[in-house]
């Protein structure tokens, strides 16, 4: 495809505009005129034909004074018989094949005009017609026994007139076209310019110099457009880590997908077939059920891994409802009470009662919290404690968990929320990226800090004003084991 500049995209498409509007009005203002001529002309005709015929003229002595009348009215005259045969004319430079009188009939039309003298509509019968390649007005009277009187005005002069206008509009359009050629060029010139320079700076920035600063001083769009762009370098050079980090997060997304999707089916038909094995005489013997069992344990443990592939790749849409935060994480609490308890951790709970209800999706903040408490039982093996309070001020709310695990390496802290990112013999490195992404659905924000040996801290923070609820903001703080 070709490649057109901006300066030809803002010339051309002007200059053809006032080209084509040009050419269009000068034809409507040509056709115009030739029409409001010859209205005039035919009027001027008629006047003085409807006063000679009102005399009596015409049926007296027209037939023997055809030359006089063609030199008093400069029209010609032809007088046709009830057959078509021409029986007398003014006109003597017509050709043999013209002369002909079924040729000649035609090209005067008189078969068409003989239908309407024989059904008057009180309307006069007038036609254009062309002989010997010059046109004329034809007027046709009817006469005694079907013949038919003709009266021929040249149109010679209407035509001239036509064409002189055509040349004086058309070269005056030219005129027009070229002086907007020129005032669009040096527009298009002064607009295009600096956009030029925009387009320098952007190629420097793009070979990565983003110390890259436009120097354009315009007070117009195009300034404020560099001015975007110089902010914009800013901006790109502070979150190119950023950018990094959302680039693995779109193709960890879809590599889950694609892999959820392939295992999901299959494991599906295994479990099918895992449980009607269990139920087979042959397969009664307690090696074969506790073979079995083992392998719908797997089973399980994939199915699990596999749904937490397919919520990090396909967030659902978040159903934000009002509602206080310590009800939704005691329940999440008492769920796993026991587990807590068969790990030997102690649970302390501070939640307040008094924190400002805010607006989240209560399966998904349960989701990610439950997440952060796995965790943290995990980094806990031992046994130990498990702290979880609830804290607000002004513009937040939040929970805090702190357990007292074996910690996280400082290392890894910057790698936690990156997708398949574990140190841990089981797991598939998406919970806290699913955690992560949880939070930040929510305008919120999760934080964790760690050291080795004694045990990690996750904050986890929801602004108080999601969905406009209000001006605060609830955090979440919750203890997380190592990765």
């Amino acid at each position: 495809m070709r490649r057109y500049s901006i300066q030809t995209k803002i010339v051309l498409p002007f200059l053809l505009l006032f080209a084509l509007v040009a050419v269009v009005l000068s034809l409507v203002a040509i056709e115009i005129f030739t029409w409001k001529y010859s209205e005039q002309f035919t009027r001027e005709t008629k006047a003085w034909l409807d006063t000679i015929r009102e005399t009596g003229y015409f049926e007296r002595y027209f037939e023997e004074n055809i030359e006089k009348i063609k030199c008093t009215y400069s029209i010609e005259i032809m007088i046709f018989g009830s057959d078509y045969t021409l029986n007398a004319t003014t006109l003597e430079e017509l050709s043999d094949v013209e002369q002909d009188w079924t040729n000649l009939a035609d090209k005067m039309r008189l078969r068409e005009v003989r239908l309407h003298l024989e059904n008057p509509d009180g309307k006069s019968v007038i036609r254009d017609v062309t002989l010997d390649g010059k046109p004329y007005k034809v007027f046709y009277l009817p006469q005694k026994l079907g013949r038919f009187y003709c009266l021929l005005r040249p149109m010679e002069a209407i035509a001239e007139a036509k064409r002189t206008l055509t040349w004086y509009i058309l070269s005056i359009a030219v005129l027009g076209t070229g002086l907007v050629a020129l005032i669009s060029h040096l527009i298009g010139k002064n607009l295009t310019n600096p956009i030029k320079v925009l387009v320098d700076s952007t190629a420097r920035v793009a070979t990565g110099d983003l110390d890259e600063q436009c120097e354009l001083k315009t007070h117009d769009e195009i300034g404020d457009l560099a001015a975007a762009f110089n902010q914009m370098t800013r901006d790109l050079k502070e979150s190119r880590d950023q950018l990094i980090q959302a680039e693995r997060l779109a193709t960890a997304g879809k590599m889950s997908a694609s892999f959820a999707h392939e295992i999901r089916n299959p494991l599906s038909s295994m479990r099918m077939l895992a449980q009607m094995l269990m139920q087979k005489p042959e397969m009664s013997q307690e090696r074969h059920q506790q073979s079995l069992r083992y392998i719908l344990e797997e089973i399980e443990r994939i199915d699990t891994i596999v749904k937490g592939l397919m919520d990090f790749a396909r967030p659902t849409a978040l159903n934000l409802t009002p509602q206080r935060l310590a009800p939704v994480l005691k329940a999440v609490l008492d769920l796993m009470e026991a587990n807590l308890a068969h790990h030997k951790i102690a649970l302390v709970l501070d939640l307040s009662t008094v924190t400002p209800e805010i607006r989240f999706d209560s399966d998904k903040l349960k989701q990610a919290f439950m997440n952060v408490v796995l965790n943290a039982m995990e980094a806990m093996p031992q046994g130990g404690t498990l702290k979880v309070s609830t804290i607000a001020d002004e513009d937040r709310v939040g929970i805090k968990v702190v357990d007292t695990g074996i910690g996280i390496p400082e290392e890894d802290l910057a790698r936690l929320f990156e997708p398949f990112f574990t140190k841990k013999t089981r797991g598939t490195g998406l919970g806290l990226a699913n955690v992560k992404r949880i939070l930040e659905e929510h305008g919120g924000s999760v934080e964790i800090e760690s050291v080795l040996g004694e045990g990690t801290t996750v904050l986890m923070a929801l602004p108080m004003a999601v969905s406009g609820l209000s001006n605060k903001t609830e955090i979440l703080s919750v203890q997380l084991p190592p990765k």
